[in-house]
């Protein structure tokens, strides 16, 4: 029920929060818990686990995505590979970007 920009990269193997948009959603995550290495673009990185019970996309939702969250992701949110794979079908048409559920 919390409103967050995505950006979306097909390039992203998993759904990606910032530590903000994690705890304005109310995710349980602890930054003190072990994590998992990460390698990004920009190197390699520290991030936790945890999971969004329903991501809603206008009129696509998804249950159970697994997600990551580090504070290395500054403010940027990335829905990743794990939730587009879910997807009939997802591409760009005419410079727009589509997702099909």
């Amino acid at each position: 029920g919390t409103p967050t920009r995505f950006l979306i990269d097909s390039g992203a193997s998993i759904t990606a929060l910032s530590v903000g948009s994690a705890r304005a959603a109310g995710l349980n995550f602890d930054l003190a818990a072990p994590g998992v290495s990460m390698l990004t673009a920009n190197g390699k990185i520290d991030a936790k686990r945890s999971s969004i019970a329903t991501l809603a996309l206008g009129p696509i939702r998804s249950s159970d995505l697994p997600i990551v969250i580090s504070p290395a992701f500054g403010e940027v949110n990335v829905i990743g590979m794990n939730l587009l794979s879910r997807l009939k079908s997802w591409g760009v048409q005419d410079g727009e970007m589509v997702l099909t559920p």
